[in-house]
């Protein structure tokens, strides 16, 4: 399993020139441009900053098409959905093992409010005290997206570039979080001021997953990822999971619920472009889960569970608790990177390799790849 300083306005490509693989796009897009209807052409070459005519530039365009218009927002409208009762004081830590760099990639998403669709694709900070300030962070093919109400984690699924395809994971990871944060905030606005069920969960998530797979399919790139999101809703925690991605929730320093690991023969199961005939509503865990205040939530990518017992999850966060949710975040990352990297470790990655009935080998050591991790702390909403 699986590769962004904030980005400025003027910089209209930047940002999908830096996440699409630096080889062959150009061509493969070039090509397929002139087979797709006007609106996608302005939307192509809006983000990948082509040369064209100035008769394509003219043209019109069809703002009907589905799934590719991004809701736009005022402040007011933003400042009415921040009524929950508790929010998330959350840190984050990652290490992209499938990057060409160390850092990881850090956005906010786009200003709701901006006036024009294209622009809002655009990763810019939103206004200065928004309740809906989202960071998106990438490292390698796994994507967070962390806020006071929502927190999620992607894990990209490595294999596709083996295939021959024109691929990236880290790409639909980050789009499908992303693009599902944008769409919840439209439905809490059209809601307010009730809070959202599982049918307008099951919503989101489709209609996120339709967005995504039509952007993808602008790029002509294939690529799938797990899937864990957590939101607030009122006091209650509304929670989808798709695959080996883990979400804990712990209370008086005990595990009282987790999400069940979704896999066949060490495959997760996975969101993307090859799941395009199922819904992923009539596939994914939903449920939900009342808070209270100083409640713990972890969300973590398999990098870190499979290092990691739940046990020793539990335990370091009982160690550290005493710090703020950045530190405790950064200190669980340090000790997965520890066994990832010990050759005479024995992890639950190795359990799960040597419990196959497929496998004829001993699997020892750690199990090194990209790691994600969001530690929140529930509290109290002053606003």
């Amino acid at each position: 399993m699986s590769s962004l300083p904030n980005i400025i306005f003027k910089s209209k490509s930047s940002w999908i020139r830096s996440l699409l693989p630096k080889k062959n796009y150009k061509t493969n897009n070039r090509t397929s441009n002139r087979n797709l209807s006007s609106y996608f052409k302005g939307a192509r070459n809006y983000f990948l900053g082509f040369n064209i005519s100035e008769i394509e530039k003219s043209e019109p365009v069809d703002e009907i098409i589905p799934f590719v218009k991004y809701p736009l927002f005022t402040r007011d409208q933003l400042k009415k959905i921040a009524i929950e009762k508790f929010k998330f004081d959350y840190g984050h830590a990652s290490f992209g093992f499938h990057s060409d760099s160390i850092q990881p990639s850090i956005n906010s998403l786009s200003d709701l409010t901006d006036p024009t669709q294209l622009n809002s694709l655009l990763p810019r900070r939103r206004p200065e005290g928004s309740p809906s300030d989202t960071l998106s962070i990438k490292a390698g093919d796994d994507t967070m997206l962390v806020s006071p109400s929502v927190l999620a984690v992607a894990d990209g699924v490595s294999g596709w570039e083996s295939d021959g395809e024109l691929a990236d994971s880290g790409i639909w990871s980050r789009a499908i979080v992303e693009t599902f944060s944008r769409l919840m905030t439209e439905y809490k606005i059209n809601h307010t001021p009730h809070h959202l069920k599982r049918r307008d969960i099951e919503e989101i998530l489709n209609d996120s997953y339709l967005h995504t797979s039509h952007l993808m399919d602008l790029q002509k790139l294939k690529g799938s990822s797990t899937l864990v999101l957590g939101m607030l809703s009122g006091d209650i925690l509304l929670m989808i999971s798709i695959g080996d991605s883990k979400l804990f929730i712990i209370r008086d320093s005990k595990i009282i619920l987790t999400n069940k690991e979704e896999s066949s023969n060490l495959c997760p199961t996975q969101i993307g472009t090859n799941t395009i005939s199922t819904m992923p509503s009539d596939f994914a865990w939903i449920d939900s889960f009342k808070l209270k205040e100083n409640d713990y939530i972890i969300m973590c990518s398999d990098g870190i569970t499979d290092n990691l017992y739940e046990e020793e999850i539990l335990n370091y966060l009982n160690e550290f608790k005493n710090n703020n949710p950045k530190t405790i975040a950064n200190k669980l990352l340090i000790k997965a990177k520890e066994v990832a990297f010990d050759d005479y470790a024995y992890t639950p990655y190795n359990e799960k390799v040597n419990s196959n009935p497929n496998n004829h080998t001993n699997s020892q050591g750690g199990k090194v790849d990209d790691m994600t991790i969001v530690v929140a702390k529930v509290v109290k909403n002053s606003k």
